[in-house]
């Protein structure tokens, strides 16, 4: 039923039945008064945006309007609060991060050729390659710049995933992104190091994680609701992942795209809920286990 040729409210008395801050919420709300066949309209005022409908229409709008509330609070999963522990799990992979370079500053440079991602030797077996890389970096600000992307992507997917499945999946799209980024350059030499693949990563989980969490707010699937979350990465990754000749766009590139599955899979099995706490600090540990048996490999493996 088209409502546009009604009468407009001032020609009528008109009942308030739903006051919102955001003309979208409005809009939504309005659905339900529509679905009932009710003449309503939609007022701007003192900030606000008003549901109005005729009196004798009031009460049983405002029913319908109760009824959605509550099944809507009932279907959309709501973001849970940052965990105790959370934070200082963001210390300890600063200082992770930070003390791993610190030993690759003082360290022979046969430290660092034990662990540069080479795309001819990570596809000749050497597979943890993948993982030491990510400890190894150029310089300060390199080292620098991924601590601090990758400890603010981390601080949004804490609360999401729990502290364990976080690191585990940030690890891991670091260590898949860089096989495909080596695999890419298959018949080549291409060195790559940085935890960079890895912070790329976890934006692709964010971008994952908002996709689906969206989808299961949503009464019905919007395009703009998914590709919203996906045009950020893609924009972060632009801005963020593209530097001088030195960038390894394609590791980046790699990280983000083996992030969002990961992240959409992640929400849409409800990890977070599902996973025990000790279970979630078992992952943490296995998350700097796989690192520490990364790099015992490597310096076996060249000794």
């Amino acid at each position: 039923m088209n409502f546009d040729d009604a009468p407009t409210p001032a020609d009528r008395p008109l009942a308030v039945v739903g006051r919102y801050a955001l003309r979208t919420e409005a809009y939504d709300r309005a659905l339900v008064v529509l679905a009932m066949e009710v003449p309503h309209w939609i007022v701007h005022e003192g900030g606000e945006f008003h549901l109005c409908v005729e009196p004798q229409h009031a009460e049983a709008a405002m029913r319908e309007l109760e009824k959605f509330e509550r099944e809507r609070e009932l279907a959309v999963p709501e973001l849970p609060l940052p965990e105790k522990h959370s934070t200082r799990s963001l210390f300890i992979a600063g200082w992770t991060m930070a003390l791993f370079f610190i030993a690759q500053h003082f360290a022979p440079s046969a430290w660092e050729d034990a662990g540069v991602s080479a795309s001819d030797a990570v596809l000749r077996g050497e597979w943890w390659r993948v993982l030491t890389a990510l400890a190894l970096h150029a310089d300060f600000s390199h080292v620098g710049a991924n601590i601090a992307a990758g400890l603010v992507f981390a601080a949004f997917l804490l609360p999401m995933l729990g502290t364990g499945w976080t690191w585990l999946l940030i690890i891991s799209t670091g260590a898949v992104g860089n096989w495909l980024n080596a695999w890419g350059h298959r018949g080549e030499t291409r060195n790559s190091i940085g935890a960079s693949t890895a912070v790329f990563g976890a934006l692709g989980l964010l971008v994952g994680a908002q996709v689906v969490s969206r989808l299961l707010a949503l009464r019905r699937i919007s395009t703009r609701e998914i590709l919203l979350p996906i045009g950020a990465g893609l924009a972060l990754l632009a801005y963020l992942g593209v530097g001088d000749e030195h960038t390894d766009f394609t590791a980046h590139f790699c990280g983000l795209i083996t992030g969002i599955p990961l992240g959409a899979v992640a929400i849409a099995l409800d990890v977070k809920r599902r996973t025990p706490f000790v279970v979630q600090h078992a992952l943490s540990f296995t998350a700097f286990a796989l690192l520490v048996l990364a790099w015992i490999f490597a310096l076996g493996f060249k000794s």
